[in-house]
């Protein structure tokens, strides 16, 4: 039986997809854009049933113009031949196989479909046969595989909110990584709900993965270094593969007034490419035919945080839902960490002791794959909520919670409707009013 812990009535107090940030060194990238397999009118030297698995796994990222900070291509059988990119001791084909079947840092990252069955089957032979060349024409020219990045994609609703800076960010030649954040202030006149987020990649070159938050306040309309700014509560994410996050048909998110959101976008630029512009962002779907319910995003976890330095930190931070919170209906999960977690997961106990209910989990955690996870599930109250939280810190000094990539978070996310309604309710409160112990 869980223990239940009661809740405080506290005041409120928030490179791995497709081979960017360095984290993806081995080929690998991640699925899903648009072309046939292999070259155009001539052999590109890969076996045709080889050539598949790779157009349809790797080429969204890994094309012949290479997307979302790949710094290489995976077309031709010399792409397959060229030294490794983090080693160049080993061919590129050798570090395609070990990163299919990683565990831990998997090629394809999520939230796009592992490489598994005769697709894993046919990759592996070729490669332990040394990845013999072939004669053989498959058509195609090799630009990425089926459904594309998941973003500038049609969507079932016409946008009528778009997101996006004021200026496009420009990417320095000489710098690989940046997180750059800006601001966009929406003004309305009356209440509306959105009903679908959905990103807009503007330069598939540079773009990793991006981040949309509802914020309290306004943020410079600029791209700008995020830093310590407060992002706010955590609405969107996207990376390659990922999709429109569209609300269920009986809720909407209520927006009305002024209404404030910032946005974060890491960009890779790992083959040093110059003139490169970014304008990407997002686009809302909002109706004034307001549906049954306001949704609304809250945080489990914790904000007590101090990874030592050199050491590890893992702690279990348990909620019970208190009489006087609503019956609520959750529809969506989402674990959050920065750079140094390793697993994070919340579970929901009805009634304390009852069938443990996954509301989003990742183990290991990786910073560059973060989605929702559709749920149907409903919280009440005397429920108890659970969150654990691993990290792991290399450094030479002790990490706290923050807003910065270099500090950290343990927040399990969780969509709801109908949204509460307390004059003073903050989305962070559950992750406040948690207690947490070490996990033993």
């Amino acid at each position: 039986m869980r223990a239940a812990h009661a809740f405080l009535a506290l005041l409120p107090g928030l490179i791995l997809a497709c081979g960017g940030g360095g984290n993806d060194t081995t080929g690998a990238g991640a699925g899903q854009g648009e072309g046939g397999a292999g070259g155009s009118g001539a052999s590109n030297g890969i076996p045709c049933d080889v050539d598949a698995v790779l157009e349809k796994s790797c080429r969204s990222c890994h094309g012949s113009e290479p997307k979302f900070g790949a710094p290489f291509s995976l077309v031709t059988h010399d792409d397959l031949h060229a030294p490794g990119f983090s080693d160049s001791g080993k061919p590129m084909y050798e570090m395609i196989g070990a990163r299919i079947h990683d565990e831990d840092k998997p090629m394809p990252p999520p939230p796009n479909a592992r490489v598994v069955g005769d697709d894993a089957a046919t990759l592996d032979a070729w490669i332990a046969a040394g990845a013999p060349a072939s004669g053989e024409n498959c058509g195609g020219d090799g630009g990425g595989g089926a459904g594309g990045s998941g973003a500038g994609q049609p969507i079932g609703c016409t946008p009528d909110v778009e997101l996006t800076p004021t200026a496009p960010y420009e990417m320095p030649q000489q710098v690989e990584d940046a997180y750059m954040c800006y601001g966009v202030t929406v003004e309305l006149d009356g209440k509306r709900h959105i009903t679908t987020l959905s990103p807009l990649i503007d330069n598939s070159t540079i773009v990793h993965h991006m981040l949309l938050f509802a914020a309290d306040s306004s943020f410079p309309s600029e791209p700008q270094p995020c830093g310590n700014a407060s992002m706010g509560q955590l609405m969107g994410v996207w990376a390659p593969g990922g999709q429109d996050l569209v609300l269920p048909a009986e809720a909407g998110f209520p927006i009305e007034g002024t209404a404030h959101f910032v946005l974060q976008v890491h960009y890779s630029n790992l083959m040093g490419l110059s003139g490169e512009r970014d304008s990407s962002g997002y686009r809302l779907c909002t109706t004034s035919d307001l549906r049954d319910n306001d949704a609304d995003i809250m945080a489990f976890g914790t904000t007590q945080i101090s990874i030592p330095a050199n050491g590890t930190q893992d702690v279990t931070c348990d909620l019970t839902i208190p009489s006087y919170i609503p019956e609520m209906t959750i529809v969506s999960g989402m674990p959050h960490m920065h750079k140094l977690g390793t697993q994070i997961s919340t579970t929901l106990y009805p009634g304390g002791d009852g069938a443990a209910v996954n509301l989003g989990a990742a183990n290991p955690w990786n910073f560059e794959s973060q989605a929702w996870t559709e749920l149907s599930t409903v919280l009440k109250p005397g429920d108890v909520v659970s969150t654990r939280c691993a990290w792991n810190n290399p450094t030479p000094s002790t990490v706290s919670f923050g807003e910065d990539t270099s500090d950290e978070m343990c927040f399990g996310f969780v969509m709801y409707y109908p949204k509460i309604e307390f004059q003073q309710w903050h989305w962070g409160l559950p992750a406040l009013g948690s207690s947490c112990t070490d996990t033993p």
